[in-house]
């Protein structure tokens, strides 16, 4: 035993489980010490024909054994801004101490006025949400004279500050502030970095698929490095709606990042989590058949979606949580199960800071069609750094 662990004041002990399927290696990770509850990790790596179990034991160790650090620091932040009275049950049971920065960054276009998109985010600041920014970013590749793009800016200040006026008037307890920015859609990624959450408005138009997002909110969907979400222009908040958190899964290759963000939602708003990987047999699609039946794909697809949710809703054991894998085509089988959802949550693939995978096509059509807000996780998100309430077992 080295010096430093025999005047060690606390024992530690980390375990890490591993558990596999054809095409999934799936990791949870636990931290004990003495007198607290412990923190769990949950993480998860695919498997491709031939790969070595090995490596993705460790890819999927590494990322559960990520999670349980970050949320050991954001236990230790917390203690130091606020340090906890006698007998505190643990950080997953305390309220997030209050924060003067906006924690929701809203995009807006000109001409400046209420959307669907702010009232969204409005109903997320009361009671204990986020702080909202409401944010234009003046094109700087539009006007080509500097007085003309000075003027641009000072028009939208003018207009932000009546719409700031309006939201106000209607939410006074909100915390609100706006900001107007000059560049593209690299300014708006940049102020992202620091918030929660990003949140869009989706423009309609006459066409054959009824509405599409463009390509601002696109670009801010496949690159951000925080949870955004498109609300649909046609959206109205129902103070009496109780509909369900509803995320969709691939189950052959699942996004875990979406499965928990759509936990921890439902576990803040109150609401029943309902988990969807639907499917279409591989040989109506072109592609080989690669199981005898579709009774052995339906199998693989049920013991795939719940080898996703199963791990997490331990995290949250107040979530009413239901799984279905439909068969049909996906995007259609999951625009018809959203339309009584209160969100729909979708998964972004890729992994790490530097590289960015584009949406596949299921995620861009919900995108462009779904009738309810459609929020997009990607795959490197932790809700332990996320000021979103949360629950872990003791």
């Amino acid at each position: 035993m080295s010096e430093l662990e025999r005047r060690a004041a606390t024992v530690w002990a980390v375990d890490v489980f591993l558990d596999h399927d054809e095409s999934t290696v799936h990791a949870v990770a636990k931290l004990y010490a003495e007198g607290r509850p412990a923190l769990v990790g949950t993480g998860a790596a695919g498997l491709c024909p031939g790969q070595d179990l090995a490596v993705g034991e460790r890819l999927a160790a590494s990322r559960a054994l990520e999670r349980l650090a970050a949320g050991l620091l954001i236990d230790a932040r917390h203690e130091v801004d606020e340090p906890e009275p006698s007998g505190r049950e643990g950080f997953a049971h305390r309220a997030r101490p209050p924060r003067s920065a906006p924690r929701m960054l809203v995009g807006a276009d000109r001409p400046l006025r209420r959307t669907p998109a702010i009232d969204w985010a409005v109903a997320h600041t009361e009671p204990g949400g986020l702080g909202i920014e409401l944010c234009h970013v003046v094109d700087d590749a539009g006007p080509s004279w500097e007085r003309t793009l000075r003027g641009s800016v000072s028009e939208a200040k003018d207009e932000m500050t009546e719409l700031l006026d309006e939201v106000h008037q209607e939410h006074p307890s909100a915390n609100l502030t706006s900001s107007v920015l000059v560049g593209s859609e690299s300014a708006l990624l940049a102020r992202s970095r620091d918030r929660e959450l990003v949140v869009l408005g989706r423009a309609d138009a006459d066409g054959t698929d009824g509405s599409y997002v463009g390509a601002t909110a696109m670009t801010i969907a496949q690159n951000a490095e925080v949870p955004i979400v498109v609300v649909p222009s046609g959206w109205s908040p129902h103070p009496d709606s109780a509909g369900p958190v509803m995320v969709a899964i691939d189950a052959l290759e699942p996004h875990l990042e979406a499965v928990e963000f759509a936990l921890a939602y439902a576990h803040w708003r109150g609401l029943p989590l309902l988990a969807v990987s639907a499917w279409d047999t591989p040989a109506t699609s072109g592609t080989p058949m690669l199981l005898n039946s579709e009774e052995e794909w339906m199998e693989r697809i049920a013991d795939g979606l719940d080898a996703a949710v199963s791990p997490l809703r331990a995290l949250y054991p107040d979530v009413a949580v239901s799984q279905r894998s439909p068969h049909g085509p996906p995007a259609d089988v999951i625009l018809g199960l959203a339309e009584k959802a209160s969100l729909l949550v979708v998964g972004r693939p890729g992994h790490g800071r530097h590289w960015r995978m584009p949406l596949g096509s299921v995620s861009r059509r919900l995108l462009h069609r779904a009738a309810v807000p459609v929020a997009v996780v990607p795959t490197d998100w932790h809700a332990l750094a996320s000021a979103m309430p949360r629950h872990l077992p003791g």
